[in-house]
């Protein structure tokens, strides 16, 4: 039998003993737990309100919050020691009869957890939208809130320093005297200001014109995008508002849209063609046809998209939107709903996309707004 020489044995042994190593070291990477992050679907079919924040500052503690699970926790289990320590007792002083039996329902503090949002690609998601979202888990329910920043495109410039982070948006599911504990542990621990984003008639009206011209662009034809519409939208209610000066007594009015409606309010524009500029001419031409419907049929002049500044039109204003995919209130009230189904090439259904369109104009408009604050 013939014999290796024994540099030749020894490279062997080596090879073998690389390649153990390799498996072994491959092995307990794939071992390794993955860093737990939020799901943006978590962001749709929740009732929301609305703030904006002022950049977050957070560098004596950390570098960065966003995709950092170390400072995560921190952070997590200070306000799990606020919620459950001596600032329960003041929580229940501040809070109404109403606001204590919310409370005392949802049963003790069970998890306290904040989560980065995932910005990987998941099946069946579209955007992105970088944040946090933070869940308080009860033993009957479930609080959540979540700090949005915005699409990663527009954020490259930041000209924000160091140790800080801009979550201009802050979308809060809270019972109202939680909401104001949770508010006061963001500005004790980032130095933040926070305040209700309300959103004014003409974002209402562009955000609806947004979504339904989403919804139209997702087809070929005409016909079967306003068949989408109606699908999506559904019955569609809008409230209007009065200037006390001139309705004393009547502070809103709803108008309900039924779905049979939509299209003849979907049809070339009618009414209001004079005087727009090209972009809106290109837009969808729902606002100006449904102003001229009410101004037509009920004398009712409306400044439906708050431009007006003089005149009767500057005393009627929109102050909510409501139809079966979202709810917008000039209160700073939010609501994006997304079905399970898939109906789309890529995955992505239209009422998805539309919902995460008018997300990422809400975004910008807090960072509008923080940026006409400073």
């Amino acid at each position: 039998m013939s014999m290796l020489p024994f540099w030749e044995v020894c490279l062997v042994c080596t090879n073998n003993l690389n390649h153990v190593n390799n498996a072994n070291i491959q092995s307990q990477l794939e071992q390794l737990p993955v860093m737990a992050q939020a799901s943006p679907a978590q962001l749709f079919n929740t009732s929301w309100t609305l703030h904006r924040l002022s950049p977050l500052h957070h560098g004596k503690d950390c570098e960065t919050i966003l995709n950092n699970p170390t400072a995560l926790k921190v952070y997590a289990t200070r306000l799990r020691d606020q919620l459950t320590g001596d600032v329960l007792a003041g929580l229940h002083a501040s809070a109404t009869t109403a606001e204590n039996d919310v409370l005392s329902k949802a049963g003790a503090l069970k998890n306290c957890q904040w989560l980065s949002i995932s910005t990987e690609p998941q099946p069946n998601e579209q955007a992105a939208f970088p944040g946090i979202l933070i869940t308080l888990e009860y033993e009957n329910i479930t609080y959540k809130a979540a700090l949005l920043a915005e699409p990663e495109a527009e954020t490259r410039t930041d000209g924000h320093r160091e140790g800080t982070t801009s979550l201009p948006l802050l979308l809060t599911k809270f019972p109202s005297a939680l909401r104001q504990t949770f508010l006061s542990f963001l500005s004790a621990n980032f130095d933040t200001y926070c305040s209700t984003l309300h959103l004014p008639s003409s974002f209402l009206c562009s955000g609806m014109e947004s979504f339904i011209q989403s919804l139209r662009s997702t087809g070929s034809r005409a016909t079967a995008n306003d068949n989408t519409v109606e699908e999506v939208v559904k019955d569609l209610q809008i409230t209007l508002a009065f200037s006390q000066s001139i309705a004393p007594a009547l502070r809103s009015l709803n108008v309900n849209i039924s779905r049979t409606s939509l299209k003849q309010f979907l049809s070339v524009d009618s009414g209001k063609s004079k005087g727009r500029t090209l972009e809106q001419k290109l837009s969808s031409p729902f606002i100006p046809n449904l102003t001229s419907y009410l101004e037509t049929h009920l004398a009712m002049k409306l400044d439906l998209d708050g431009s007006a500044t003089q005149g009767a039109e500057r005393h009627v204003r929109l102050s909510k939107v409501a139809c079966a995919a979202f709810a917008l209130g000039v209160d700073g009230r939010m609501k994006l709903t997304v079905a399970d189904q898939v109906d789309d090439d890529d995955g992505i259904t239209p009422t998805q996309r539309a919902c995460e369109i008018l997300l990422q104009a809400t975004i910008r408009k807090a960072v509008i707004g923080n940026q006409a604050a400073t």
